[in-house]
């Protein structure tokens, strides 16, 4: 992740669409999630929904793990689940 996240969407927002007149939107949304997503980064909600603390759930191993290696993987699972 080289870029910053407002970078990442300006130059997406710059690449998408070069005309003055007419902007397609869509298309920009569209270029800036595939950018952020390409960088390493996601949208995700606010607020898990059941499916993502479904997956975050089922991520969880019985026995004896260091708390932050059991964040990280319930993290992992839940935004994989969620990203756009």
């Amino acid at each position: 992740m080289s870029d910053d996240i407002h970078t990442i969407i300006a130059k997406a927002i710059k690449r998408a669409d070069r005309t003055f007149f007419n902007e397609n939107y869509t298309k920009q949304a569209e270029s800036v999630i595939r950018a952020i997503n390409n960088a390493g980064w996601g949208i995700v909600p606010l607020e898990p929904d059941p499916e993502m603390l479904k997956s975050g759930r089922e991520t969880i191993e019985i026995g004896r793990h260091k708390p932050s290696e059991v964040a990280k993987a319930v993290y992992a699972a839940m935004v994989r689940i969620g990203r756009l």
